[in-house]
C-alpha cells in the first residue's frame, strides 16, 4: 500500500497481524507509530484538531503547513442513522475541501496540497453519536466490552495547482476487556465523555488497562490515519494516465497455490515478474517450506504494495483482514476468488479493489520505487 515508505513501521503492523498490536491510545503513541512521507509536500490541514495536527506533524518530519478550518454544517450532511458510515466520512471530507476551495488556492497557498477529511466512532456496523446522556453515555461504555468498537476515517488529498484529487478510506477496530463498574463511573464524571462520539475515549488513564488491542493504527483512531495519507500521496503524484490505480503497483504477494505449475496462481507470478515486478509467494497451505505461509511474513521479508488474491473464498476474507491490518491497500481479485464476501469485507475495510484477470489484462508501468524516510 505504502511502498517503501511503510518500511519504517512495517515490523509493528507485522506483529499487529500476529495479535501483538501495541494497546496503548495516546497522541505520543499515534505520533511515533506514524509512516513518514517520502519528501512531503506543503499541506493545508483543513482541520482544527490537535491530534490530527500533531499526526500530521510526524508524518511529514518538520516540512511546515496550514492550518485553514472549514465552515460548514457537518450535521447537515448524510443521515447518521441510515447512511453507511463510509459513505458518511467520504460526504463530509469531500464537503470540507469544497468549502475551503473559494479561499485556499493555488495562488494564496502555492504547490500545496489542500487535506481534509472526517471520521466517526463504529459500533456492530452502526454509527455512534455524542452520548445525549449519562444513562446512554454508560450503555456505550459497557457496551465495548462484550464487542469491540471502531472508527471509520476518510481523507480527501487536493491538489491546488492541478485540481486532481484523490480520497481514500481506513477503518480502525478497538478491542476492550470488561471494565469494572468504578471504571465505568470515572469516565462518566469526566465531562469530556459526553463530548466524545460513542462515549470513547481511548487515550483516558482509567480505562488504559482494559484496552487489549488496536488494530489499524493508534493514528488512525486519534483521527489521521498516515498510511492511509501516504497511499493517497502516491496516487496523487502518479500520472494522469497511468492506467489502473491496482495494476501499476510495484511490488506484489500473490496469494493462492503458487508453486503448483499448474495453477494459475503459478502462472500470475510468472506473469508479474515478467513485467518487472517484484513477487512474494504465498500459500496458507503449504508444507514444503518454499514460500511464505502468510502475508506478515511476506512483508517482514520486502515490501508489498499490492496483493493477487487466487485462493478459495473461504480463506480469502482472512486474507483480506490481513492486508488491512499490514496496510496494504491494493487488492486484485482473480476469477473464483472473487465472491461477494470478499469483495465486500475488502471494501468495508476501505481496500482498493479490482476483479479480473492478470493473464490477460493490461499491466501498466510501475510505480516509481521510493526511498524510505525513516
Amino acid at each position: 500500500m505504502l511502498g517503501a515508505a511503510r518500511l519504517s513501521s512495517v515490523s509493528s503492523l507485522a506483529m499487529a497481524a500476529a495479535g501483538q498490536a501495541p494497546s496503548v491510545a495516546t497522541i505520543e503513541a499515534a505520533v511515533a507509530s506514524v509512516t513518514r512521507l517520502t519528501e512531503p509536500p506543503r499541506f493545508v490541514l483543513g482541520s482544527k484538531s490537535a491530534s490530527r495536527r500533531a499526526i500530521l506533524e510526524a508524518a511529514t518530519v518538520g516540512v511546515p503547513f496550514d492550518v485553514v478550518v472549514p465552515d460548514i454544517d457537518e450535521k447537515a450532511i448524510g443521515d447518521r442513522a441510515r447512511d453507511e458510515p463510509l459513505a458518511l466520512v467520504t460526504q463530509i471530507a469531500l464537503a470540507k475541501a469544497d468549502a475551503l476551495l473559494s479561499s485556499v488556492t493555488n495562488d494564496s497557498h502555492p504547490g500545496a496540497v489542500l487535506l481534509t477529511g472526517d471520521q466517526v466512532v463504529t459500533y456492530e456496523g452502526a454509527i455512534r453519536e455524542k452520548p445525549s446522556s449519562l444513562e446512554e453515555a454508560r450503555a456505550f461504555i459497557e457496551s465495548y466490552g462484550r464487542a469491540p468498537c471502531g472508527t471509520v476515517g476518510a481523507v480527501c488529498l487536493h491538489d491546488l495547482a492541478s485540481g486532481r484529487r484523490v480520497l481514500g478510506v481506513d477503518v480502525a477496530r478497538i478491542t476492550y476487556a470488561p471494565m469494572p463498574a468504578e471504571v465505568v463511573d470515572e469516565l462518566l464524571a469526566d465531562e469530556m465523555t459526553m463530548w466524545c462520539a460513542g462515549g470513547l475515549m481511548v487515550e483516558h488513564p482509567a480505562s488504559a488497562a482494559y484496552l487489549q488491542s488496536i488494530d489499524g493504527g493508534v493514528d488512525n483512531v486519534m483521527g489521521l490515519s498516515s498510511r492511509l495519507v501516504a497511499s493517497l500521496l502516491a496516487e496523487l503524484r502518479a500520472p494522469a494516465d497511468a492506467g489502473s490505480a491496482v495494476l501499476r503497483q510495484r511490488s506484489w504477494a500473490v496469494v493462492g497455490d503458487v508453486l503448483n505449475p499448474n495453477k494459475a496462481a503459478s502462472r500470475i507470478v510468472e506473469r508479474l515478474e515478467s513485467q518487472g515486478r517484484p513477487v512474494a509467494l504465498v500459500n496458507p497451505r503449504d508444507k514444503t517450506g518454499k514460500c511464505f505461509t502468510s502475508l506478515a511474513d511476506a512483508v517482514l521479508a520486502g515490501v508489498v504494495d499490492a496483493v493477487d488474491l487466487v485462493i478459495s473464498p473461504a480463506l480469502g476474507v482472512g486474507i483480506v483482514e490481513d492486508m488491512w491490518r499490514l496496510g496494504i491497500r491494493y487488492l486484485f481479485v482473480q476469477p473464483g476468488a472473487d465472491s461477494e464476501r470478499v469483495l465486500q469485507r475488502a471494501r468495508e475495510l476501505g481496500l482498493v479493489v479490482e476483479t479480473g484477470c492478470v493473464l490477460i489484462q493490461e499491466i501498466p508501468p510501475a510505480l516509481p520505487a521510493v526511498s524510505p524516510k525513516l
